[in-house]
């Protein structure tokens, strides 16, 4: 079950700090979700984000998608989660940068 989303953002993928000899994409396979650590402007440190799409893909260089997203931690993000902030998504290295499109109230614990 996908749960509430917080937010929707953008993702638009560059891989700057992965060298030749990493892989240069990254999947969202059947399951469509993935979760991974994040640096969001406003937030101190990498913490864990899940993403949802709505279909399985592979993405390089270049290529956006949308997602629907869920912050583990709620409390860190309930003040930096506004539309037009940024976040960047780490694996040993950024490798793309988000941009949230739409911050969505009914995802976000009423003790916030």
């Amino acid at each position: 079950m996908v749960p509430t989303p917080q937010f929707t953002a953008e993702l638009q993928f560059h891989f700057r700090e992965h060298g030749p000899d990493r892989r240069q994409w990254f999947m969202f396979d059947e399951s469509l979700h993935r979760r991974l650590p994040m640096q969001m402007v406003g937030v101190d440190g990498l913490n864990t984000v899940g993403m949802w799409v709505d279909e399985a893909g592979t993405f390089k260089a270049g290529d956006s998608t949308f997602v629907r997203c869920v912050v583990l931690w709620p409390e860190l993000y309930d003040s930096a989660v506004r539309p037009g902030v940024e976040f960047e998504l780490w694996d040993a290295g950024f490798f793309a940068t988000g941009i949230v499109r739409e911050r969505i109230e009914a995802g976000w614990p009423n003790e916030v």
